[in-house]
């Protein structure tokens, strides 16, 4: 797996390529609570991921609080068909914003769409 985060001034914009296993969540998990300190949200590029398993949803479920209970928000953007099965079949996807481009989640965090 890798992680690559930028920031902008509304948030910041983590993609991440490979699998999101247990092996590797403690890393995906730290990493992205890092990026979403001190950011208004965090824009997640789910473009690259490959397998996503039920520790991949662990983090997103603890993103997604941090990110509320703060005042901020995650929003995931172009999700494969293999994570949103995986999100469908736990009953998780509807809990989550999601747009179709890291350019819309973008410009849903800087409020320019619902």
């Amino acid at each position: 797996m890798n992680l690559n985060i930028t920031h902008n001034s509304r948030a910041a914009v983590a993609s991440v390529t490979g699998d999101i296993t247990h092996a590797v969540s403690p890393e995906f998990q730290s990493t992205l609570l890092e990026a979403l300190k001190g950011s208004g949200g965090l824009v997640l590029d789910c473009s690259g991921i490959g397998m996503f398993t039920s520790a991949g949803l662990r983090v997103l479920l603890l993103l997604h609080r941090e990110a509320a209970g703060s005042g901020g928000c995650l929003i995931l953007a172009e999700v494969p068909s293999a994570v949103r099965d995986v999100m469908e079949v736990t009953g998780f996807w509807e809990q989550f914003l999601t747009r179709p481009t890291v350019g819309e989640a973008i410009a849903a965090l800087s409020g320019a769409l619902p």
